[in-house]
């Protein structure tokens, strides 16, 4: 059965309380991509002026769940993250950040997921790739 897009997203975002401490916002979901939102605030730099990188890790993980969520069978009641890696690919000092995740493979319970953070330019800033296991019901 085909999930409601705008419910899952209107649900997702009021249940989603680390995305609202960080000033996040679901923008869309669908079965082939999820688009999240975070305006960088100086409360999350690290002391060199930074964004600091596990709030970057953190918006751009909950990207994932987000979208994993949307696009998990029905047979499963959730899915955990495995493994992560995360790769720093440029300094965030303001604006805002899109993060767009979308499925790389599935195999089983195994989803590998990928995600790429933008700044306002446009400019790749991270790259995330997830392995996330689904937990049967």
């Amino acid at each position: 059965m085909k999930k409601d897009s705008t419910q899952y997203g209107n649900n997702f975002q009021k249940n989603d309380h680390l995305g609202t401490m960080f000033g996040c916002k679901l923008v869309t979901v669908s079965e082939e991509e999820c688009i999240y939102e975070y305006e960088v605030s100086k409360n999350h730099f690290n002391p060199n002026g930074t964004l600091h990188g596990g709030t970057l890790f953190s918006v751009m993980d909950t990207s994932q769940g987000a979208f994993i969520h949307f696009i998990l069978e029905d047979t499963y009641k959730y899915a955990a993250t495995g493994t992560a890696t995360i790769r720093y690919l440029a300094p965030v000092t303001e604006g805002k950040i899109k993060i767009k995740t979308w499925l790389k493979e599935k195999a089983r319970r195994r989803y590998i997921l990928l995600s790429a953070a933008y700044d306002e330019s446009g400019k790749e800033v991270a790259t995330l790739e997830e392995i996330w296991i689904a937990i049967l019901k």
